[in-house]
């Protein structure tokens, strides 16, 4: 049996239907599951990681695991609130006796300060690896390309894509289907022996200035262009969006952490964590479905709002 955490979210689902499709025996785990028929053949614990008896159930039997902490974004104290779940997936890990695990990090969970967010995943890589026995894989993936279609509202809006990250600053993505694909091997093969460590860099180091030109091309506008904007107003957005202030601030400082080569100067890029695909495929596909979608969807709700719609 293999377990995956985050099994609704972009990466777990992924390797879901990997493990799935080769006929592996699966456990999912997560919040809840809106749309379980898709996941046919697996077994479903629905819960949260936070509790110590739900993910004791999750690993149950389990001969590799996949785990991750799920991020809050609304949390007032993101790392204590992350600390906390990573202490109930370890000591759940320790008593159930899985001994073979691939956990979900980040670029940068070898710096000390400087990264925001990052900084709770640098606490659980440290957490997992003093299991006595254990045998681990850290994936410390770069941003997702997914993250991504968080511009389309403002694209939509304003023909821009908006930031921080200085424009021609080198900045890595990836897919993260080319993540789940690699988790899922891992899981399903669980050779791997002590701690170890692997980098998913995406297929080539990119900027915004180029990123957006490629968005643009896929979504037949050719003078998308990305604009810099200042720290408050990026702050201002987010908390505005819904995300608490310190998840706020500690995007922004993970996001100067790129802009600075902070992150990029913990790893090298070669053959094995540069991964397949390339942000114009990325483009062609994923972004294009979820910008069509968008864009049906607001006709749909114009369409919806009558002519007296404004009055009181």
């Amino acid at each position: 049996m293999i377990l995956v955490m985050g099994a609704t979210g972009h990466v777990g689902s992924k390797i879901a239907m990997e493990l799935l499709s080769q006929g592996h025996e699966v456990r999912l785990l997560a919040r809840h599951f809106s749309n379980p028929e898709q996941f046919e053949g697996a077994e479903f614990v629905t819960g949260d990681a936070n509790s110590v008896d739900t993910m004791m159930r999750a690993l149950k039997d389990c001969s590799s695991a996949f785990v991750m902490i799920p991020p809050d974004i609304r949390a007032a104290e993101p790392r204590f609130h992350a600390n906390k779940v990573g202490e109930v997936i370890a000591e759940a890990i320790e008593e159930a006796g899985v001994k073979h695990v691939v956990n979900l990090s980040s670029v940068g969970a070898d710096l000390g300060s400087g990264t925001g967010p990052v900084l709770a995943l640098r606490d659980q890589e440290e957490r997992l690896n003093k299991i006595l026995g254990l045998n681990i894989v850290h994936l410390r993936s770069t941003f997702f390309m997914e993250n991504l279609i968080q511009e389309i509202p403002t694209i939509i809006a304003m023909d821009r894509v908006f930031g921080i990250i200085h424009e021609d600053a080198p900045v890595d993505f990836v897919a993260t289907k080319d993540i789940a694909a690699r988790a899922a091997f891992l899981l399903a093969h669980p050779n791997f022996t002590s701690h170890n460590v692997e980098y998913l860099l995406g297929e080539r180091t990119l900027t915004y200035r180029e990123i957006a030109r490629v968005l643009g091309q896929s979504i037949s506008k050719p003078t998308l262009e990305y604009a810099a904007v200042p720290d408050t107003e990026l702050r201002n957005y987010m908390v505005g969006a819904g995300m608490s202030q310190t998840m706020a601030e500690e995007l922004i400082e993970l996001d100067h952490a790129a802009s600075n080569g902070l992150l990029a100067g913990t790893y090298n890029r070669d053959k094995q964590n540069s991964t397949v695909t390339s942000i114009e495929r990325f483009a062609r596909s994923t972004f294009l479905n979820a910008y069509n979608h968008a864009v049906a969807m607001r006709h749909v709700r114009r369409s919806n709002s009558g002519p007296y719609e404004a009055r009181p």
